[in-house]
C-alpha cells in the first residue's frame, strides 16, 4: 500500500514539474518573439499555446490526482456520460476557428484558445465513447489521467527520439546509396549547396521537386509507413505495460489504459501538428486530426489489451498479435496520408496544365481520402463495440 502511495506521489511531482516546464517554455517563446520583433503571428502563438496547454491539460490533472493518490483518497470509476455535448462543443469550436481564419479576426490572439480547446476535445470525445461502453468497469478517473499523461509525455517524447534517430539513419543510408551511383557525388554536393541557400529553400517549387525525387519520396513513404508506426505503437502504451506488470489488470481495465494512453498521445500530437497549417488551413487541419486521433485511441486500446493478456493471462502471443495489428493499421493510415501529399505535390509541379494528369491525381487523392474516411468510421464504431464486449465479459466472469 505504501509503495503505491509513493508511486502516486512521484506521479504528482512529475505532473507539477511538467506543467511548470511546459507553461514556462511557452511563455519564454512568446517573450523572445516580442523582444525580437514586437509582433505576434499564428506561427508563434499556436505552438506556444500548444506547449502551455500540454502542461495545463495533462500536467496539472496528473499533479492533482497524484496528490490525491498519495493521500489515499479513492477515485470514482471512469464512466462518463453525455458525450454528445463534447461533440457539439467541438463542432462549435471548429466553426469559430474557421470564421476567425477566413475573416482574419486577429488570429494570432483569438485562434490559440480555440486551438487548444478543440485539440483537447478531439481525444476526449473518443475516450468518452470507450468509457461509456465500458460502463465504469475499465478503471478509475485517476488511472485514465495517468494513462493520458504517460502517453502524452513519455510516449510522445520517446517516439520523437526514436524517430529522429531513425530519420538520421535513413538519410545516411540514402546518401550512401546516392554516392555509389554514377554522378551521385555531384547530386549530393548540389543538394547541400541548395539547402544552404535561403532563396532556394523559400521557393515552394524547389521544395516540392526535392520531395518528389524518387529517393526522397520513397524514403519518406518508407519512414512513415514502417519505422514510425513501429516506434509510436511501442512507446505509446509503454507506461501502461510497465504498470500492468505489477497490477495484472483484466482485459477491460488494460483496454481502457491503452485507449487513455492513445488519447494522451493524440492530444500532444494534435496541439503541435494541428498548428502546422497556420491560419489559412487551421480548420482543415482540425478535421484531419480527428481521424488520426481515432486511430491513435483504437491502436492504443488494442496494444493495451495485449499488455493485459501478457501480464494477466500469461499469453505473450496476444501482445505480439495486437502490436502487429496496431502497427499495420497505423502504417496503412500513414501511407495513405503520405500518398495524398505526394499526389498533390505531383499535380502542382510536374503537370500543372495537363488535364488528364490532374484528373488522375485527383482520382487517386479522392480514393485515399475515401480510404481514410472508411478507416475512421470503422474504428469509431469498433472502439465502443470492443468496450461493450469487454465489459460484458467482466460481468460474466464475475
Amino acid at each position: 500500500m505504501m509503495q503505491r502511495r509513493v508511486l502516486w506521489l512521484t506521479a504528482g511531482i512529475a505532473g507539477a514539474t511538467l506543467a511548470t516546464l511546459s507553461c514556462g517554455g511557452g511563455l519564454l517563446v512568446l517573450a523572445l518573439v516580442l523582444t525580437g520583433r514586437g509582433t505576434l503571428t499564428t506561427a508563434e502563438t499556436l505552438p506556444a499555446a500548444g506547449m502551455m496547454a500540454l502542461g495545463l491539460e495533462l500536467g496539472i490533472p496528473l499533479a492533482l490526482h497524484g496528490w490525491a493518490g498519495w493521500q489515499g483518497r479513492p477515485s470514482c470509476p471512469f464512466n462518463p456520460s453525455r458525450v454528445w455535448w463534447l461533440w457539439l462543443a467541438l463542432i462549435i469550436l471548429v466553426g469559430l476557428g474557421a470564421v476567425v481564419s477566413a475573416l482574419s479576426l486577429a488570429p494570432a490572439l483569438l485562434l490559440p484558445p480555440i486551438h487548444v480547446l478543440a485539440m483537447a476535445l478531439l481525444p476526449l470525445s473518443v475516450l468518452w465513447l470507450a468509457g461509456q461502453a465500458l460502463r465504469g468497469m475499465g478503471g478509475s478517473w485517476r488511472e485514465v489521467v495517468a494513462g493520458m499523461a504517460g502517453g502524452g509525455f513519455l510516449g510522445l517524447g520517446g517516439s520523437l527520439i526514436g524517430e529522429v534517430l531513425t530519420a538520421f539513419a535513413i538519410i545516411v543510408v540514402a546518401t550512401a546509396v546516392t554516392l555509389m551511383t554514377p554522378g551521385g557525388a555531384g547530386q549530393v554536393a548540389a543538394l547541400a549547396r541548395n539547402l544552404q541557400d535561403p532563396v532556394w529553400v523559400s521557393d515552394l517549387n524547389n521544395v516540392l521537386q526535392f520531395l518528389l525525387s524518387p529517393t526522397v519520396a520513397l524514403s519518406v513513404l518508407v519512414m512513415f509507413s514502417i519505422p514510425v508506426p513501429l516506434i509510436e505503437e511501442a512507446f505509446k502504451t509503454l507506461v501502461a505495460g510497465v504498470v500492468a506488470h505489477r497490477v495484472h489488470p483484466d482485459s477491460a481495465r488494460a483496454f481502457l489504459w491503452g485507449v487513455s494512453s492513445g488519447a494522451g498521445f493524440a492530444l500532444a500530437e494534435n496541439l503541435f501538428n494541428g498548428a502546422l497549417g497556420g491560419t489559412e488551413n487551421w480548420a482543415l487541419g482540425a478535421v484531419t486530426r480527428f481521424g488520426a486521433t481515432v486511430v491513435h485511441c483504437f491502436t492504443g486500446g488494442l496494444v493495451g489489451w495485449g499488455w493485459g493478456q501478457l501480464w494477466g493471462a500469461r499469453r505473450p502471443l496476444c501482445l505480439l498479435g495486437s502490436y502487429a495489428g496496431a502497427v499495420a493499421i497505423h502504417g496503412l493510415w500513414n501511407a495513405a496520408v503520405v500518398g495524398m501529399v505526394l499526389l498533390s505535390a505531383s499535380a502542382l509541379v510536374h503537370h500543372p496544365g495537363d488535364g488528364i494528369w490532374l484528373a488522375l491525381t485527383g482520382l487517386g487523392t479522392l480514393t485515399l481520402v475515401g480510404l481514410l474516411g472508411l478507416l475512421t468510421v470503422t474504428f469509431i464504431i469498433a472502439l465502443p463495440l470492443a468496450g461493450r464486449r469487454l465489459a460484458d465479459e467482466r460481468v460474466t466472469d464475475a
